[in-house]
């Protein structure tokens, strides 16, 4: 259990965090994308040609000529749909983001912080 206190700094630590750019503009695409069903289809789309390529390469095969096409249709779907395109620059820079947070917030503590949130090995 919290304390108190930690608890109010736990839900302030979280605002302060979703007001970040980063943050913030991987919150909006993430919404954008839930909101716009022609993107989702074009990202539906991107998988299965996804898959089967990545399936062959695992046999140890080379891609067929349509399998690349395939991809590649798919692919050039994804950079012209400004939604998605929006929804992965912001993953990334998200993910980029993260890890100073994490920084900031081990300093802080005094302690490694990710390590202090990893899932304890052997959990489900």
């Amino acid at each position: 259990m919290l304390t108190p206190e930690l608890h109010d700094a736990a839900q302030a630590f979280g605002r302060a965090l979703r007001q970040t750019p980063a943050v913030a503009a991987y919150r909006a695409a993430t919404d954008a994308l839930a909101d716009d069903v022609d993107a989702q289809r074009i990202l539906m789309a991107l998988r299965g040609p996804q898959a089967s390529y990545v399936r062959t390469q695992q046999a140890g095969l080379p891609p067929s000529q349509e399998q690349i096409d395939q991809l590649r249709r798919s692919q050039e779907r994804v950079r012209a749909n400004e939604v998605l395109m929006n929804h992965l620059r912001a993953t990334n820079a998200v993910k980029a983001y993260l890890p100073t947070v994490a920084s900031d917030v081990s300093g802080a503590l005094g302690a490694d912080y990710p390590s202090l949130i990893a899932p304890a090995s052997g959990s489900c």
